[in-house]
């Protein structure tokens, strides 16, 4: 077999072996693909490498299996939101003299990869005698190729984003940092720091106009949460990202920081790869200040997270939340903060391990209910541990929801115990779970009128 194309392989493949005969390899949508991509020294005869929308890898290849691609010729990544580089830093690099060569490599595509820093964080020696096209696009937190020496000879240009640009002296790191530092200055609305950058902002040594900073974007900070008084620099702050980062708090406050009316715009809040993170915030009531205005919360590999959101959180604005890969999170908020998310339209859930419920039964009394006033939009995929969304003794009130889908959730038998409305669901999928559909069907049919049975196989 020379060519080999994996496809929505979603709930099946883990790990890439015996390609040792392969020239061809292309994979797509693969989210439980672990990282490394390659690892074993079997791939000496693949000259082109296509990697699309694999949401679950880190790296792609070791320095060793980089070494073994001696015929590799094109090189395609394209959205991976997590790949964080290329080949491995393993660490064990005290010097540039640990040399990585790709002799045969003419081409090198990065194309949306939000996430991607490096092409390797360690300190490789890295030679590319052969790569006369190197296009990146969509890679915002890009700004150097890689730490050790660098040899590109025949690269004279470089695609960056729609542009073309001079690879002076032969110099890629010095072309990328000048090429990043020309569209950071243009959108002067963005700005994007990392911990050395936080640190100098809170020794005053940064004098940015910070008030017209609409989107911030936080990477590889060591500090264990965010000092509030950087925050408050950033009056019209709408926008907050932080990514791969030590927090294990996000916002912390003083006994005398009482006022934090100044970052109170804050429309989006997204948390990528913060494998520390235990919770939000330790004091509620100056965060619930911050989050009133939250419209949009995205949470993707915060393994220490256990529960999301707390009954004394206040997120009565937000409409979309999303939570992906959260190994260790339980459940996701308790039924007395699912009667605060008025305005929420749309709620996504993937790949939690250990989630048994969405919704804990806290505190529950017989002859209450639960009502989602907003809701149109409800995912449930890869979640092996779910048994139910909700176990407790509240009726669930779905008034708006349209779409349900339930994918690779083994042992979901029923979605609740007690009463159950959807009146104006549409189309129901469920999929690769332990229940019959037609039991399921025949729950979800309770009070509701309009249902339209549909249960694709494909």
């Amino acid at each position: 077999m020379k060519e080999l194309q994996l496809r929505d392989c979603n709930y099946k493949i883990k790990r890439l072996s015996n390609l040792s005969s392969l020239e061809v390899l292309y994979v797509y949508n693969s989210g439980m693909l672990l990282s490394p991509l390659l690892s074993t020294p079997s791939s000496q005869n693949l000259k082109v490498l296509q990697v699309e929308c694999c949401y679950g890898l880190f790296n792609l290849m070791t320095p060793s299996m980089a070494r073994n691609l001696v015929q590799l010729r094109e090189l395609s990544i394209s959205w991976c939101t997590t790949l964080f580089e290329i080949v491995e830093n393993e660490r064990d690099a005290t010097s540039s003299s640990e040399q990585v060569v790709f002799n045969n490599l003419n081409k090198l595509s990065l194309k949306n990869l939000e996430f991607l820093s490096f092409f390797c964080s360690g300190n490789y020696s890295f030679n590319f005698p052969s790569l006369e096209e190197f296009i990146i696009k969509g890679c915002s937190n890009m700004k150097s190729f890689s730490q050790g020496m660098l040899s590109t000879p025949k690269l004279h240009k470089i695609q960056y984003e729609s542009e073309e640009v001079e690879n002076e002296r032969n110099d890629l790191n010095s072309t990328i940092q000048q090429a990043h530092r020309e569209k950071v200055d243009s959108d002067i609305k963005t700005l994007e720091l990392n911990g050395r950058d936080i640190m100098a902002i809170w020794q005053g040594e940064f004098q940015k106009n910070f008030c017209v900073i609409e989107t911030l974007e936080l990477i590889m900070d060591e500090n264990t949460y965010i000092p509030i008084q950087i925050l408050q620099k950033f009056v019209n702050l709408e926008n907050l990202i932080l990514k791969v980062s030590s927090y294990e708090e996000l916002f912390s406050f003083g006994e005398d920081e009482e006022d934090i009316g100044v970052i109170t715009n804050l429309k989006q809040l997204k948390l990528w790869g913060l494998f520390n993170l235990k919770c939000i915030s330790k004091r509620d009531s100056q965060l619930n200040s911050i989050l009133q205005n939250l419209h949009s919360l995205d949470i993707n590999y915060c393994h220490n997270l256990t529960t999301l959101l707390l009954p004394s959180q206040s997120f009565e604005n937000l409409r979309t939340l999303r939570v992906y890969h959260c190994n260790k999170m339980q459940n996701l908020m308790t039924s007395s903060t699912a009667k605060s998310l008025m305005c929420l339209e749309s709620l996504s859930i993937r790949e939690c391990e250990m989630m048994v419920e969405v919704l804990a039964t806290e505190g529950d009394i017989e002859n209450g209910e639960i009502v989602f006033k907003k809701l149109k939009y409800l995912t449930l995929s890869g979640i092996e541990s779910l048994t139910h969304f909700y176990y407790g003794n509240y009726t669930l009130k779905f008034p708006f929801l349209e779409i349900l889908l339930v994918h690779g959730c083994s042992k979901m038998k029923t979605f609740s115990r007690e009463g159950l409305s959807m009146p104006r669901l549409q189309n129901v999928n469920w999929k690769d779970c332990s229940s019959d559909p037609n039991s399921v069907t025949q729950q979800l049919q309770n009070d509701c009128a309009r249902l339209w049975e549909r249960f694709p196989y494909y």
